[in-house]
């Protein structure tokens, strides 16, 4: 996983902006002017960040970006102020589907060029694909879709205090968690915690945090830990994870090596990924800035659901706040209930990248989440006095990395190259297949 936050420019840019940041608020602070000028340097460091992603491109992401959150904007606007409930949920509905809209495009560029050079011949899907590639994805796409989306439907359901111009392109562009995330909240929704509500933070002061010795220091421990788990860690699982995500290797390993190597792949995406929200949330505490945490010690969840509370703690707790309690969550009949876990789950795997091959691993995962539920109710009912066992857990983690070392190929590699995976894996698939064509040849 590469992102501008690997760079020696990052660091840089990182170093000067927490320097004028310093600056600024202490001069702020003597002379008494208002604290909104620190949300506009803040602002401006997140938008000349996001220009400076955008450079080989010619900067099109940034005025893309620009114009679409005004024009994302103005619809919370004009949802806020409809007369009617009707008119409300009008907006929403034009609010999401362009949110929703831009995800989605962005996310298949490569299928929806091969569609066009299917409905438009080689030269008019030449030339499309020739715009996508000069246009770039969007760094950060699906960080700002979901926050977008998130302050549409909570401005929907009635949120007080709604953002100014300035707050809103603030929160949604802040850049240290623009690239890894987490998915932050502008309003406090759930069970999260309120003191990591991107727009109370930004009002209890009269427009920025003040950043606190305690702020930098436990800011600059959490970079510290972000940077070890990254650069020396996860690196050294990265190599031991070789034959997992490098197809070329297959023919030189044995099945033992594979499995080792699917163990490892989850290790290593374990503490990347935390690695870069530990990061993104000590920069966001440099600036004085709290932002919910992202991950919490997944690798030893005792069962799948528990896996999914404490793996990218924000992108589930988003969708279960935004699809699967819309649904009816839990409360209704036991097969509805399962549908809404599967797409829940299927959702958790389209937002990685929309593919044949992650709708199928979300598949697999929901049934495993579906199979533990009826599981867990069974324990309820026929053991609702015993407590969960030592052993018990340890048998939990243990299934748990094996399902996920079994799904690993299927969120790696296309799906042709998954089933070579699989038959490596699992060497009775080809004693199975040989012994039946060698009984077919026989008779």
């Amino acid at each position: 996983m590469s992102t501008p936050m690997q760079s020696w420019s990052f660091v840089a840019f990182v170093l000067i902006a927490v320097a004028v940041y310093y600056a600024l608020s202490w001069l702020v602070d003597r002379m008494k002017w208002p604290r909104s000028i620190l949300s506009l340097l803040m602002l401006g460091l997140s938008l000349g960040y996001y220009l400076a992603c955008s450079l080989h491109v010619f900067g099109l992401p940034f005025v893309f970006l620009i114009f679409y959150l005004y024009g994302m904007y103005v619809i919370a606007v004009m949802m806020a102020s409809a007369g009617s409930p009707r008119g409300r949920l009008a907006w929403l509905i034009v609010g999401l589907s362009i949110a929703l809209g831009v995800l989605f495009t962005f996310k298949t560029t490569a299928t929806i060029t091969k569609l066009v050079f299917q409905a438009f011949g080689i030269g008019g899907g030449a030339l499309v694909a020739a715009a996508f590639s000069r246009f770039g994805v969007p760094v950060g796409i699906s960080y700002f879709s979901f926050r977008v989306i998130h302050y549409l439907v909570e401005v929907y359901r009635g949120k007080e205090a709604r953002a100014s111009l300035l707050e809103f392109f603030h929160y949604v562009t802040f850049f240290p968690t623009m690239v890894s995330g987490p998915i932050h909240r502008f309003y406090t929704v759930g069970k999260e915690d309120p003191r990591d509500s991107f727009g109370p933070q930004l009002r209890q002061t009269g427009g920025a945090p003040r950043p606190t010795f305690e702020d930098f220091t436990y800011g600059a421990w959490r970079i510290f830990q972000g940077v070890v788990k990254k650069f020396f860690i996860a690196d050294f699982f990265f190599r031991m994870a070789g034959p997992m995500m490098k197809p070329g290797q297959l023919l030189g390993v044995d099945t033992w090596q594979i499995w080792i190597a699917s163990h490892c792949y989850f290790i290593y995406l374990y503490i990347e990924f935390s690695g870069y929200s530990d990061i993104a949330i000590g920069i966001s505490r440099l600036f004085g800035y709290r932002v919910m945490e992202n991950f919490n010690w997944g690798l030893f969840a005792p069962n799948l659901r528990e896996f999914w509370r404490r793996w990218h703690i924000s992108l589930t707790n988003w969708l279960m706040n935004y699809i699967y309690f819309p649904l009816g969550g839990g409360r209704k009949s036991s097969a509805r209930t399962d549908l809404n876990v599967m797409l829940t789950i299927v959702a958790v795997a389209l937002w990685h990248n929309v593919s044949l091959n992650m709708l199928i691993w979300g598949i697999c995962e929901g049934i495993g989440l579906i199979i533990f539920r009826h599981w867990d109710r069974f324990k309820q009912r026929t053991f609702p006095d015993r407590r969960p066992t030592w052993w018990g857990k340890v048998i939990g983690v243990v299934i748990v990395w094996h399902v996920h070392g079994v799904l690993w190929p299927l969120f790696l590699h296309k799906v042709p190259v998954a089933i070579v995976y699989y038959a490596k894996m699992f060497p009775i698939v080809q004693l199975l297949t040989k012994g039946l064509g060698g009984a077919a040849g026989g008779g």
